[in-house]
């Protein structure tokens, strides 16, 4: 008997609509919606949706108390004492996690953020739905590897390795979070950097852009006084020693040169402060229990000659063509609609030429791309990747994937998908890392755990604050859609009250102490006239579970997920406030009311855990 109890009944209704009508089943299947409104039924079936209406039909099934025509629409509204006699017959501890039929092998990467300074509220959007999709995905019976991609090679950790070499190359003072104090080094270097550079450009600015050069400087100055009060000893020492380099640009292009060439000591030093980082956002992500089973560097597809080899390739292609005084890929031209189409590259759009080398040579980002992306398909021999990646990044990822088609790939660049994202943002704060300006990840952990022990400071010892807090930030960042951004308000996401993961835990509380303080055994000898008003609409809710965790698993859409646990909460207090279920007299309402405490016990704690969050049942 499947757990899917909905999916049976869709299954007998297509089928014998289908019948009638002369139309597939599965065509029925997909066309069957849920009415707006309670009293137009449980189940519709719009025909305009099938190109046919009948003018009479019958559908035999258990399930199915009533039916009607209603203009293009027909209602039907279930039997609830079939429909609960099914579901709580095949309920187990599992209900509701359906497993696929064929698994697949996938490769989701997510945070990869640079390793220069902490983690900042932007990456945790990333990393709490890059997480949630991996527990999906892996709840839903694939395979599914979590990847971080370290961009150790670029400019920005050249500025940051270029300041440790000014101070001597310093360790981590005892006790510093590493990533919090490589941000500092990385701030203060940058800003130092940018004072100097536009300090030269006013030698020779005229007029206008002179006060405008001079306006920036004055707010760079402002800001590096800011910066320097965090360490006053390290970004007076960087001033002196970088106001005394007579080629800083030259030092930082050699840090780049060397370390992407292989030097022994330079591989080293880079790779002793980029781990610093590193074990600084493990500890980040690790109270939020995120954690990856591969991280990438950039500087292994370097020094493999993967980055080589794809390049070669590049350049021996038919769509190579001069840009701009460099190598570039014309990936317009070559593909045509139907390519596109399968591509998911929207219509119209006029796809940039790929730029491959600098000119003096050495490749971009996106050449190291090709490489990193063909290296996820082949090394975990996944079917699909999903690069979870803000919605900035769109136009590179369209690139990268004609860039796969063209360079002979057709199957990775079809198979792989751009998870884009929007932005979050705290009220009143701008955020820019070069300049040490950001709310970390850690600052918003504590933000929240604040607001949270707060709440919770009369309730003992007993509450799990890590576990509320964790709830509270993955609720806020997967209850969005993530193409809306979203304004990261503490006072909301701590509301235990409604609409947040707090409310989703005391919810489960209340499910299980009911639960915990009944000794007998639940047992189907019901009285199913008692399945009325908030009843009816927990049973239907809870028969629903099973198809809502599918649709929100394959359409790597958390937020459905999320909005039915709210939904199904909602439902669950609003009824628990108005009736007894332990003190009801009759026994039969009482073993009713306890099957439905225990479905939204069972469905809100295996909901919850594959969003990431605990199920408490002390709160």
């Amino acid at each position: 008997m499947p757990a899917d109890v909905l999916a049976k009944i869709k299954q007998e209704i297509s089928s014998q609509v289908g019948q009638e009508l002369g139309v597939s089943q599965e065509s029925v299947y997909k066309a069957i919606e849920y009415p707006p409104r309670e009293e137009m039924g449980d189940l519709a079936i719009p025909f305009p949706a099938l190109g046919k209406k009948p003018q009479n039909l019958e559908i035999k099934s258990k399930f199915i108390r009533s039916l009607s025509l209603s203009g293009p629409f027909l209602n039907l509204r279930l039997d609830e004492t079939q429909l609960f006699m099914e579901v709580f017959s095949s309920m187990d501890q599992d209900y509701g996690i359906e497993k696929v039929e064929k698994p697949k092998r996938i490769v989701i990467e997510h945070t990869s953020a640079n390793p220069i300074h902490p983690l900042h509220i932007g990456h945790l959007r990333n990393s709490i739905i890059g997480d949630a999709l991996v527990r999906l995905s892996r709840a839903r019976g694939h395979e599914v590897i979590s990847r971080f991609y370290v961009n150790d090679s670029g400019r920005q950790v050249a500025i940051l390795i270029y300041g440790l070499s000014k101070l001597g190359y310093p360790e981590p003072p005892d006790g510093a979070k590493k990533d919090l104090w490589a941000g500092t080094v990385y701030a203060m270097t940058n800003i130092i950097l940018e004072i100097r550079a536009i300090t030269d450009e006013l030698k020779t600015a005229q007029d206008a852009e002179y006060r405008e050069k001079v306006t920036k400087r004055d707010e760079l100055v402002g800001l590096a006084s800011e910066i320097r009060s965090r360490n006053q000893e390290y970004f007076d020492r960087l001033a002196e020693s970088i106001r005394d380099d007579p080629d800083p640009e030259g030092k930082i292009a050699d840090i780049i040169r060397r370390y992407e060439a292989g030097d022994p000591q330079m591989k080293e030093i880079v790779r002793k402060y980029v781990n610093h980082v590193l074990e600084g956002f493990r500890e980040s992500l690790g109270r939020l229990n995120i954690e990856f089973d591969e991280f990438d560097y950039e500087s292994d597809l370097l020094w493999s000659g993967e980055v080589k080899s794809v390049l070669r390739s590049a350049l021996s292609s038919r769509a190579r063509i001069e840009y701009k005084g460099t190598e570039a890929l014309d990936l317009d031209k070559y593909l045509d609609d139907e390519v596109r189409k399968e591509l998911r590259i929207p219509a119209g759009l006029e796809i940039p030429p790929l730029v491959l080398t600098r000119s003096d040579g050495t490749t971009l980002y996106t050449v190291r791309d090709i490489a990193y992306t063909i290296r996820k398909f082949l090394t975990s021999k996944a079917e699909q990747v999903i690069n979870v990646i803000a919605e900035q990044q769109t136009v590179p990822q369209i690139q990268l994937r004609a860039a796969l088609y063209l360079l002979g790939y057709p199957e990775m660049a079809k198979n792989l998908i751009h998870y884009s994202y929007s932005m979050v943002t705290l009220p009143g704060m701008t955020m820019s890392g070069r300049l040490g300006r950001y709310i970390s990840l850690d600052e918003v952990y504590e933000k929240v755990k604040q607001a949270v022990e707060e709440k919770t400071k009369d309730r003992g010892n007993q509450v799990n604050i890590a576990e509320i807090v964790n709830s509270a930030i993955r609720y806020a960042l997967l209850s969005v859609s993530a193409d809306k951004p979203i304004t990261f308000n503490v006072g909301k996401v701590t509301n235990f009250e409604q609409n947040s993961g707090p409310y989703l835990q005391y919810t489960y509380v209340r499910a299980y102490n009911i639960l915990s303080k009944f000794t007998g055994e639940i047992n189907l000898d019901v009285d199913y006239g008692d399945l009325v008003g908030e009843k009816r609409r927990l049973l239907l809710a809870i028969a629903k579970f099973p198809e809502t965790f599918k649709n929100s698993a394959d359409s790597l859409e958390p937020e459905l997920l999320v909005s039915y646990l709210r939904y199904l909460a909602d439902t669950f207090n609003a009824w628990y406030d108005k009736e007894r279920v332990l003190q009801e007299q009759d026994e039969k309402k009482r073993m009713t009311r306890l099957n439905l405490v225990k479905g939204v016990e069972v469905v809100m704690r295996n909901g919850l855990r594959v969003l990431g969050i605990s199920s408490l049942t002390k709160m």
